[in-house]
């Protein structure tokens, strides 16, 4: 290899989630980065995932005689090399040039799902060509007019998503004083601040939105109606188009009647809410705070999941998210019930960092650490 490509594959090479981060945080203007950064509130919640994380000891079994652990999981019908998945996260088209295409492309590579959110920047159908090998799941926030939803529901299926995974923890967008102040939404608010931001990162500018804008205009958010996506600059989102104020479970039987495939409900953190997931329908569930950036009272997911999965286990899919860095915060999850995790920040940083390159770098990493902490506790 020539220096140059060792060079190359150094700039590409993922060591850690905090490193991925710090890398990130130079590139990015700051309204996005406090956007996917930051939690809600007073950040109490946010706080408490890693505290909780790092509280949740694992007691090794020693004398096992293995070296390596298996990572191979069974979602829904399907194998997996690892038990992850990129988590729905909106725009993060707008992270990196590779966008949502990129983050799909590494996860095919390494052998897990990618969940495509509702207020992505690529649509679904042109995920599922730019990742032909990748097994995509899709996204639901439900809108004002279902017929909208209806809609992408079937653009969703027609592009082969198999799993829906429908957001239930969020009513409403959650008040974060920081958005505010930097003017970063759909469209971006144009002020004082955000023109500053902006001017600080000129090379974003040019890297990620410019190639944006010659594939196809103004970013926008793709999945949504011809005619009516909200745009980095232009029209307010329509009133059909926000979302549901009083989601309920009567929304869960429309669209559970609608949908053709697997139904995950995402943002369960109680056990009575997990026994409505089995009364209706679902096929499974994700115990999540949501990333700590909706409510700042909620239990940490990791306190949360063994009782939910002691409960509904044996009937619906347990999955889990929220908080993870390493492979071993994975392994924290799985020990305590849930069949997989999903990734949030995790991608998008190293997407942020180093493009699609380094997602698939720091997938590698990830399974490498989940088969290290597995092969402390394996049994021989």
């Amino acid at each position: 290899m020539s220096s140059g490509s060792s060079a190359a594959a150094d700039l590409a090479r993922y060591l850690s989630f905090d490193d991925a981060r710090r890398i990130a945080r130079r590139k990015l203007p700051r309204g996005l980065f406090d956007y996917i950064d930051r939690g809600v509130g007073e950040e109490a919640t946010l706080r408490a995932l890693r505290d909780r994380l790092d509280a949740a000891r694992i007691v090794p079994r020693i004398l096992n005689g293995q070296q390596t652990s298996a990572t191979t999981c069974h979602l829904f019908g399907r194998d997996y090399a690892a038990p992850f998945i990129v988590a729905p996260t909106a725009m993060a088209g707008l992270v990196h040039r590779d966008g949502e295409f990129g983050l799909a492309r590494a996860a095919g590579a390494a052998g897990i799902p990618f969940s495509l959110s509702t207020q992505s920047i690529s649509a679904v159908d042109e995920v599922a060509r730019a990742a032909p090998d990748t097994d995509i799941w899709m996204q639901l926030y439900l809108w004002q007019d279902m017929s909208f939803s209806e809609g992408l529901l079937k653009r969703a299926s027609d592009a082969g998503s198999h799993v829906l995974v429908m957001t239930v923890d969020t009513p409403a967008g959650s008040r974060k004083e920081w958005n505010i102040r930097s003017g970063f939404d759909m469209p971006f608010r144009i002020c004082a601040r955000s023109v500053a931001d902006l001017a600080l990162r000129p090379n974003w500018l040019l890297s990620v939105v410019a190639p944006l804008m010659l594939r196809g205009g103004l970013p926008e958010m793709r999945n949504f109606p011809e005619g009516l996506r909200p745009r980095l600059i232009g029209r307010p989102v329509d009133p059909g188009l926000r979302l549901i104020a009083d989601l309920n479970w009567q929304h869960v039987d429309w669209v559970r009647e609608r949908w053709p495939g697997k139904l995950v409900l995402k943002g369960i953190l109680s056990v009575q809410d997990a026994e409505k997931a089995v009364s209706a329908g679902a096929d499974g569930i994700v115990v999540s705070s949501h990333g700590a950036r909706n409510f700042d009272a909620s239990p940490a997911p990791i306190d949360a999941l063994p009782e939910i999965a002691a409960q509904i286990g044996n009937r619906l899919t347990v999955l889990a998210d929220s908080g993870i860095k390493r492979g071993l915060d994975a392994f924290r999850y799985t020990t305590r019930g849930a069949s997989a995790v999903m990734l949030g920040r995790l991608p998008l940083w190293a997407l942020a960092a180093g493009g699609e390159a380094m997602v698939r770098s720091a997938f590698d990493a990830l399974q490498h650490e989940y088969a290290e902490a597995r092969s402390y506790t394996a049994l021989s």
